[in-house]
């Protein structure tokens, strides 16, 4: 009689939505911030409606390609994520195309799927989570729909 042992597969304890979950998420706080961005403008004012179709069409796209072509590729999960976390950051300096939420939606959904993800990893994740966090608060600060 032999000992065998199972082992547990490793998770890293935590729980997060699906990938078509979080790419939801993602486009839902994308088009807010389009939206708010470009409702009720004064005379003069930068966007509108044409401007707002125009970036939703682009935030779409974005979205479908990261979730299409980009996630299901995917060979080095942590580097894909440091490199997605870095671009949701750096777009913060566009923060009203919307595309700071997608971007930090696919850094969360490729990691979602991941048995363990690195600590710096982790850490972009977050920080990915608070530059649309960010761009959501700056935008519903600088709307007129409240």
């Amino acid at each position: 009689m032999t000992n065998a042992t199972a082992t547990a597969p490793t998770t890293t304890g935590r729980s997060l939505p699906s990938a078509e979950t979080l790419f939801g998420i993602g486009i839902v706080i994308g088009g807010f911030v389009i939206f708010a961005g470009n409702y009720n403008l004064k005379p003069g004012d930068n966007g509108g409606l044409g401007p707002a179709i125009g970036t939703a069409i682009i935030l779409v796209v974005l979205a479908a390609v990261l979730y299409f072509v980009v996630r299901p590729r995917v060979k080095n999960v942590d580097r894909t994520i440091v490199i997605l976390s870095v671009l949701a950051i750096l777009s913060i300096a566009a923060f009203w195309a919307g595309v700071t939420p997608i971007l930090a939606a696919a850094a969360l959904a490729v990691g979602a799927g991941a048995a363990q993800i690195s600590k710096a990893a982790r850490v972009m994740q977050v920080l990915a989570v608070v530059a649309a966090l960010l761009s959501l608060a700056v935008t519903i600060a600088g709307s007129r729909v409240f």
